[in-house]
């Protein structure tokens, strides 16, 4: 019998963290289980590091998961997701649920399956990591979710913001051995289909076939831009002339000027990296289908 250790990213699930500590006192009634409120960014990561032969759930967002995976990766620990945070997009993929209570409840009926993730220089991802467009909405939209009628669109609404400020990238990109290099829009490396908070960014890409699926949208004019937007959110991007869709199991990416790389919404400067796919590189609880 695996441990259970619930844990709980204390500022993703602030305004709702009272509801949270009694939902697992409901669900975890007849079973032993440990929690840790995290106080600091980078804690969860320590304590999943320090687990054996456990189930941990990650009870946040999207950020929160990327902690839980970064000590996780490659070890004997099951991975159970709990949506409680903002964005919860890779969930989505796992268990086509958005509610975090009904997710907890139903946690019995899951099953564990091995399931691939992402690597960029030394961090690991489940879900996304891109670089352009997209790394500079997460940037802009930390200035909405401070506007408290527009924290929950927060995303949407530097996605129609970041439309008059962005300047197109040119990133010299590597892909299994073949170079592209000309000025794109974004650059988005898949495991999971959606970020964002919903937006359908990857349709083709698929957790358990050992490649990241490779999204190139080139630069554009804004014009353009505003007519692909509402592709972006519905998957059917994927047939525009300016997006190109490569398999892929490695990626060498450069820059001359820095890029805001973003991983599950968690952002840093760089101005090389590689990024590859780890096959079979986390053990998680998913929806039978």
């Amino acid at each position: 019998m695996k441990k259970k250790v619930f844990l709980i990213n204390s500022y993703s699930c602030e305004k709702k963290i009272d509801d949270v500590r009694n939902l697992i006192k409901t669900v975890m009634a007849n079973e032993e289980y440990e929690t840790v409120e995290s106080s600091y960014r980078g804690e969860i990561t320590e304590v999943v590091k320090k687990l054996e032969n456990s189930t941990v759930f990650s009870v946040g967002g999207d950020g929160t998961l990327l902690e839980v995976i970064n000590g996780a990766v490659k070890t004997d620990n099951d991975i159970f997701v709990v949506p409680a945070g903002t964005g919860n997009d890779f969930c989505r993929v796992l268990t086509n649920e958005k509610d975090y209570k009904k997710v907890l409840s139903d946690y019995r009926s899951y099953v564990v399956k091995s399931v691939d993730c992402g690597k960029a220089g030394d961090s690991y991802f489940a879900n996304i990591a891109s670089v352009g467009y997209d790394a500079e909405i997460v940037k802009n939209s930390m200035k909405f979710r401070k506007i408290p009628v527009l924290k929950k669109i927060s995303y949407i609404a530097s996605l129609l913001y970041t439309v008059f400020t962005f300047k197109p990238i040119r990133p010299r990109l590597e892909i299994d051995g073949k170079t592209y290099e000309k000025p794109l829009l974004l650059a988005a490396f898949a495991n999971g289909e959606y970020y964002g908070g919903g937006i359908h960014i990857a349709p083709t890409a698929k957790t358990d076939d050992g490649y990241l699926d490779v999204y190139l949208c080139d630069a554009v004019s804004r014009i353009a831009l505003i007519f692909i937007l509402p592709k972006l959110l519905n998957g059917s991007h994927i047939k525009d002339k300016h997006v190109q869709i490569i398999k892929a199991k490695e990626i060498k990416l450069s820059s001359e000027k820095p890029l805001l790389l973003n991983l599950d919404g968690e952002l840093e400067e760089i101005t090389e990296t590689t990024i590859s796919v780890v096959e079979n590189g986390a053990r998680f609880y998913c929806k039978e289908k």
